[in-house]
């Protein structure tokens, strides 16, 4: 009797601190976008704090570090809690947290300019409280077990979709809060960027959204019990998939690609698992429905707006004409060639820890006021500049890890809502790691994917550390 209560109270516990992560992580996920909303309209009405100059994404870096420094301490009192049970053990997960958290502080540590980060404490850089909050969201991702919770945060996604797309959608019209922190952005531009500041940012936000929403739509027949909810997932999903390519974003266009093959493989897949055949029937209908509607906005985007027309002129021009050439992938070739010229130099540790600039001084010839970039533009190759070889290593090795067992629990899971949550994370993982071979971590989109990351990561395994 004494060790049931023992049992319940531990059930009890690992229950408490699920949702305390959970509700965590969507208190900052929703925290982003208002807060931006909250911070324009003081913008806009040129309101200030003493000799502080507010400006559009001002506050989005301390949201950010803030959760990354309660994220920190949840973690710590999980490990707390976990160690001081008799039976304590030790996944997968726990070793990437740790290998994660110990390359990102060698790379501070032993960068070239101690305390420097891109952009100083402008709105993109990521300073270390940043990669403690995506550390501790993949963490807390990773203990998230219960269906219900995991349904939370995709609702959670759709409603940030809603803020985010009524947002982008009215820049399509020029109708912005306040302008637009890089005037090559601004709303006249008939382009989206959302609350981010940012066409490219803002396209792999929305890419994330678009997943998350449309996965709803497509498994509501096992997800939802109030069928007509679905076809406000598909509206949401229709707008915020036009936002996305009015944002001019190719990447966003490549991780979309990916997602939806991994969608048609999936489905090929499934239909030799053990999965009910009439279920997966009305899943493959609606991935039907809801591809027709993609294809629809595609077609209106094409014939009457120049977004789809415009980029692939322009990726015609700076991409396919200049393979090998600086100019390559919109400037993305001179990028590629000073982060990949510091390697063999900064191979252990990297540059530092997202000081990619530094890249470009030590490109021989360069001088004062020349061209220099804080981001990579490949977030493969910007780990690698700047956090070095062993961290990107690790962090593929991760990626693979997370990729091979979300599959194999896709095709092995006999819970069909568990199923089809853990379907709907890894393809917004697909779509996330295709776009970012073109795009950079920024830490007001990164928060979003590091708990996908976490959520396809799973927890049913111990690492044992006896012989056998």
């Amino acid at each position: 009797m004494v060790e049931e209560t023992g049992m319940n109270t531990t059930g009890l516990k690992k229950s408490l601190m699920d949702k305390i992560f959970c509700y965590v992580a969507m208190a900052l996920f929703i925290a982003l976008p208002v807060g931006e909303i909250i911070n324009e309209i003081l913008v806009k009405n040129k309101v200030k704090f003493g000799k502080v100059y507010l400006y559009p994404s001002y506050f989005q870096p301390y949201i950010v570090a803030a959760f990354g420094i309660l994220l920190t301490a949840l973690v710590i009192v999980s490990f707390v809690v976990r160690i001081v049970k008799k039976n304590f053990k030790f996944y997968v997960a726990d070793v990437f947290y740790f290998t994660l958290m110990i390359f990102m502080l060698l790379s501070m540590i032993f960068s070239v300019n101690f305390g420097v980060f891109a952009g100083g404490n402008f709105y993109y850089s990521e300073h270390p409280f940043h990669f403690l909050c995506y550390y501790g969201l993949f963490y807390c991702g990773s203990m998230i077990a219960d269906s219900k919770l995991r349904k939370n945060l995709l609702y959670t996604y759709f409603v940030v979709a809603v803020i985010q797309g009524i947002v982008a959608f009215l820049q399509t019209f020029r109708i912005e809060i306040s302008y637009c922190l890089f005037y090559n952005y601004r709303a006249s531009r008939v382009s989206a960027y959302g609350l981010l500041q940012n066409t490219n940012f803002y396209g792999a936000l929305s890419l994330i959204l678009v997943i998350s929403v449309a996965g709803l739509f497509v498994f509501s027949s096992v997800l939802l019990k109030k069928k007509a909810l679905k076809w406000i997932f598909f509206d949401v999903a229709l707008l915020v998939f036009y936002t996305m390519l009015a944002s001019n974003s190719r990447l966003a266009w490549l991780g979309f690609a990916g997602a939806t093959f991994t969608y048609i493989i999936s489905l090929i897949v499934m239909r030799k698992s053990n999965m009910d055949k009439d279920k997966l029937k009305k899943i493959t209908t609606d991935f039907l429905i809801m591809g027709a509607g993609f294809l629809i906005v595609l077609l209106i985007a094409f014939f009457c707006t120049n977004y789809i027309i415009g980029r692939i002129k322009v990726t015609a021009e700076d991409t396919l004409q200049r393979v090998g050439q600086d100019g390559f992938g919109h400037g993305r070739g001179k990028i590629w060639r000073a982060a990949l010229h510091s390697v063999p130099r900064h191979w252990v540790n990297g540059i530092g820890l997202d000081n990619l600039a530094q890249c470009f001084r030590e490109m021989p010839g360069w001088k004062p006021g020349d061209y220099v970039q804080d981001k990579g533009h490949n977030e493969y190759i910007h780990i690698l500049a700047t956090q070095g070889i062993f961290a990107i290593v690790n962090y593929l090795a991760l990626l693979v890890y997370t990729a091979v067992t979300a599959v194999k629990r896709i095709i092995k899971e006999t819970d069909d809502v568990k199923r089809c949550l853990l379907w709907i994370f890894f393809t917004v993982f697909a779509a996330y790691v295709c776009q970012a071979a073109l795009n950079s971590s920024v830490m007001n989109v990164a928060p979003y994917f590091w708990i996908v990351l976490g959520l396809c990561t799973p927890r049913e395994k111990p690492i044992s550390f006896k012989k056998r």
